[in-house]
């Protein structure tokens, strides 16, 4: 007679987690690309993904057929056309996209400059840009959808770091690698720290070349719900036109992020 199983076996089968190792090694490809290497050889996809060549092969060959990848005709590889419908779908849909949304806009028309989103993501201590509304200036910053950062350096990262409490962002800031950008990215902790002291005071964090050089912007915490920001609200341009705006900028986004958290 066919043994029935009980609810705690049932239970337990359930509970563990079930993955797919091809779907896996798929998003694992996918995920090799950055905006600074939308195109890759099959060679650096293979070790991005930490694949055999041939395994990695048998895969992008598939993703390139559904249109998830394209093939160049010199061989190199890059994200395909099925992504950008996917991609809208998903900037679109994003809970703190659709509630920071109309404030940007209009933060964006009152100051002319862009104004961007970043997600936080904590595990990772990364943030990722998934909205801008651009500059209406000829001369402006582009700031690309999907780009991921670390914790800081950049505006949205010590935006982060001032809607943590205090203990916890020094300790977040213990952990970061704080890798140089520019000559004028901050590669240690305790200067860090002091900085965000400072600015958490004032509500809006500022920076000046740290991130991109001649590149300034300020930025202000989010947080839609939990103690933790959920987003950094920015707002980025030429230094040279920034100069001597930062302080009416950074209230502007001070009080914008605080009208959203709010």
């Amino acid at each position: 007679m066919e043994r029935i199983p009980s609810v705690e076996t049932v239970g337990l089968v359930e509970s563990e987690p079930v993955t797919n190792r091809s779907v896996e090694r798929a998003c694992a490809l996918l995920s090799a690309f950055t905006p600074e290497q939308p195109r890759l050889t099959l060679g650096a996809l293979a070790q991005a993904a930490g694949l055999p060549k041939p395994t990695a092969h048998r895969i992008v060959t598939t993703l390139v057929a559904t249109g998830f990848m394209t093939q160049a005709e010199d061989g190199a590889y890059g994200l395909g056309f099925r992504l950008l419908s996917l991609g809208a779908i998903v900037r679109e849909n994003l809970d703190v996209v659709r509630a920071c949304a109309a404030a940007m806009e209009r933060l964006a028309r009152a100051t002319g400059e862009t104004v961007i989103l970043g997600e936080a993501d904590w595990a990772a201590r990364e943030v990722t840009i998934v909205h801008r509304v651009d500059s209406s200036h000829t001369l402006s910053v582009l700031s690309p959808i999907g780009r991921r950062s670390a914790i800081p350096p950049g505006a949205l990262g010590k935006a982060l770091l001032i809607g943590l409490a205090e203990a916890e962002a020094e300790a977040v800031i213990a952990a970061l690698p704080l890798s140089a950008e520019t000559d004028r990215t901050h590669t240690d902790p305790f200067a860090l720290v002091a900085e965000i002291r400072r600015f958490r005071a004032l509500g809006y964090v500022v920076e000046e070349g740290e991130y991109l050089a001649d590149v300034s912007g300020v930025a202000a915490p989010v947080r839609l719900e939990g103690a933790r920001p959920v987003a950094a609200l920015g707002l980025v341009g030429p230094s040279t036109r920034l100069q001597g705006e930062i302080e009416r900028l950074g209230a502007l986004v001070r009080d914008t992020a605080a009208e959203l958290s709010a």
